[in-house]
């Protein structure tokens, strides 16, 4: 039950997959990030370890609990 819910979560990705889309968040919340000081006049760097933190848990801790379950971080 607990695998099944890891696949769904994982999507099938593998951790080459799941490092490359890790990637394109970052550069998207740095774009982000940019926007908001440059544009809008905000400061939102207080919540970026936070997004972070969430995102490499996001893409990382199910590839790596499959990983450690099924011997594959895809969980194939």
């Amino acid at each position: 039950m607990m695998e099944q819910k890891l696949r769904e979560i994982n999507g099938g990705r593998t951790l080459l997959m799941n490092a490359g889309a890790f990637f394109c968040v970052v550069a998207m919340l740095g774009i982000a990030n940019l926007i908001c000081r440059f544009v809008l006049h905000t400061d939102v760097v207080f919540l970026m370890p936070w997004l972070l933190a969430a995102t490499g848990l996001f893409f990382f801790l199910p590839a790596l609990m499959l990983w450690l379950m099924t011997g594959k971080p895809s969980g194939s």
